[in-house]
């Protein structure tokens, strides 16, 4: 029966030195998933003895930003409880010239310390089965090439005492580390790889030495079962793969499918497969099938979805920056203002998904947009969902920008004798996603805080009876009454877009915009005060959105002043890192 493995990634974790936070994306349940699959396919007791053991190679196929890296790690750190485990990253290593032995080498060190201590530990015995590898390449060679490469004499490993071979050095007889030409103890990890290396370059042993590579990682996997009670399989985990350079990714995977058919052991082979086949054709030729040829290494591909964004801005971005305290620290104003700044990471991430930018992009636009803030001196103010859609527009199509922050965006159709105008709200809403256009926009604020009374263009006043709560608007009712109206570009019969405008045809005589807004905003909650959740949604939230907007003059910052934010942040591009805090 296959062993149920629980993981548990609610809490990070440091790994060899690096700090990786807690699962945000909701992976672990595919670990999970896949630890059971993988188990059950190289190793099972239920089928028959001879068929037991079985290897299997999975394509783990995310695209950036889905966190294979975090994924990986997270993962076969917590599997090395269970399993023998290696973990090679091939991008770090893609310097080698080969491949075979960077996988040979990890595979070696790795489980050398899994089945006990450092290499330099001489306490620690092991049986003397781990110097197989020496004995099956030593053959191959001959005694006084192998002395004369290696710089030991196999006949004395060989000859060592059974019980007294140390995990890391050669054990003589007397208890003594054998030593090479220069003196030193042996390292026989190393020695190993020296000796498989030559053989490797040797054409005629080639055959020999790829089998020999699959006895000495058999014997080193049971080592580490038996010596530190572990359970087959063993899982190789292979990251990186489609950030190599393409010669050397494809050398790789052609290399080390001599050892993927080795049983009972499962490799993981992480990639984004879609730049992986660039790779293979950048090698072989853009018509060359490259999905074709690497379903021949595989198995079987399972496929990690791209995050939920505003999840993964959380984890990319320095969202403290967007935090109330911060922005009260520096007296910056911004709308729409939330002292929590996931809710406003949620709000930018709206505008993102409509524009469905890709999750580099995304990242680089948030970075952007926090980037602007940091460099606002105090006092200053910004509208940062009207900064976010500039900015999608600047990085989708920089002509559309320049007219949107000229004032100047009309689009004038003729049908037959009669011209059709359509105007900035009407064109976004069919240039965004419609999906998304209809998300809601969140902010959160107590409305007696900011206007105990509202005063109307009577001097009459009124008491505020909102409630403190989340209001809610959609993106389409702030494109229509506050992007548009900002740019000078909506459609004048619509008479609900105006109290953001200069032009004045619809409000009575010396009735500011903001004096008619409060007075909409008395009318609406008379109309709606029986229903909580209709004064925060819709119609009221928007009014709201707006009265801040006039009342904090955030009419006031100029196009000019847009146009600048977004050319002065768009050169910053974020390039990524290692994607070991979830990243893809």
């Amino acid at each position: 029966m296959v062993k149920q493995v629980e993981l548990d990634w609610s809490q990070g974790k440091t790994i060899e030195k690096e700090y990786f936070p807690e699962d945000k994306l909701g992976r672990v349940k595919y670990a999970t998933f896949l630890t059971k699959l993988l188990a059950s396919q190289g190793f099972d007791e239920a089928r028959d003895t001879d068929d037991q053991k079985r290897n299997y190679v999975l394509n783990l196929n995310a695209e950036w930003g889905a966190g294979k890296t975090y994924f990986l790690k997270r993962w076969s750190e917590d599997l090395k409880a269970h399993y023998p485990v290696v973990y090679v990253d091939a991008w770090k290593k893609d310097y080698s010239d080969d491949p075979l032995m960077t996988v040979i080498s990890s595979i070696i060190d790795q489980l050398r310390k899994q089945a006990g201590k450092d290499k330099d530990s001489p306490e620690f015995k092991v049986p003397r089965k781990l110097i197989g590898l020496l004995k099956a390449a030593a053959p191959g060679i001959g005694r006084g090439l192998f002395k004369r490469y290696v710089g030991i004499d196999p006949v004395e490993v060989m000859n060592a005492d059974n019980d007294d071979t140390s995990i890391g050095n050669i054990i003589d007889e007397d208890g003594k580390n054998v030593l090479d030409k220069d003196g030193n103890p042996i390292d026989m990890s190393f020695a190993a790889s020296e000796a498989v290396k030559y053989l490797i370059n040797e054409h005629d042993a080639k055959s020999t030495a790829i089998e020999s590579l699959k006895t000495s990682v058999l014997e080193w996997v049971d080592a580490v079962i038996g010596i530190r009670g572990k359970k087959l399989p063993a899982f190789i985990f292979i990251d990186e793969l489609d950030r190599c350079r393409p010669s050397y990714a494809v050398e790789m995977l052609e290399t080390i499918k001599h050892i993927f058919d080795i049983d009972g052991v499962v490799f993981v082979v992480a990639t984004d497969t879609e730049q992986l086949q660039h790779a293979v054709k950048a090698v072989y030729g853009e018509g060359f099938n490259a999905k074709m040829y690497l379903s021949r290494f595989f198995n079987s591909r399972y496929s990690l979805k791209a995050p939920n964004l505003e999840s993964f801005l959380e984890v990319h971005s320095d969202a403290t920056k967007l935090s109330g305290d911060y922005l009260r620290d520096h007296d910056i104003k911004v709308l729409p203002f939330n002292d929590d700044e996931k809710t406003t990471l949620k709000n930018i991430s709206v505008i993102l998904d409509a524009f469905k930018v890709s999750a580099r992009t995304a990242i680089q636009i948030t970075d952007r947009v926090i980037a602007t803030i940091v460099n606002m001196p105090k006092g200053s103010k910004i509208d940062i969902l009207m900064l976010t859609t500039l900015l999608c527009i600047k990085d989708k199509d920089s002509c559309l920008f320049d007219e949107i922050v000229s004032g100047k965006f009309e689009r004038v159709q003729q049908n037959g004798e009669k011209k059709k105008t359509t105007y900035l709200s009407e064109f976004l809403e069919n240039y965004l996603l419609e999906s998304s256009y209809n998300r809601h926009i969140e902010m959160s604020f107590d409305p007696q805080e900011h206007e105990d009374n509202f005063v109307r263009y009577n001097y009459s006043s009124a008491p505020n009876r909102y409630e403190a709560g989340l209001y809610r608007f959609t993106l389409q009712k702030y494109i229509q009454e506050i992007f548009s109206p900002h740019f000078d570009s909506i459609n004048p019969t619509h008479s609900m877009y105006i109290a953001l405008s200069e032009r004045r045809g619809n409000l009575t005589q010396d009735q500011t915009p903001l004096q008619k807004l409060t007075n909409d905003l008395i009318k609406e909650y008379k109309n709606n005060h029986h229903d909580t959740g209709a004064q925060m949604s819709g119609r009221a939230a928007i009014l709201w959105m707006k009265f801040f907007y006039l009342r904090d003059n955030f009419k006031s910052i100029k196009m000019d002043d847009y146009k600048d934010f977004v050319e002065l942040a768009s050169p910053l591009d974020w390039m990524g890192k290692d994607e070991l805090t979830e990243t893809d």
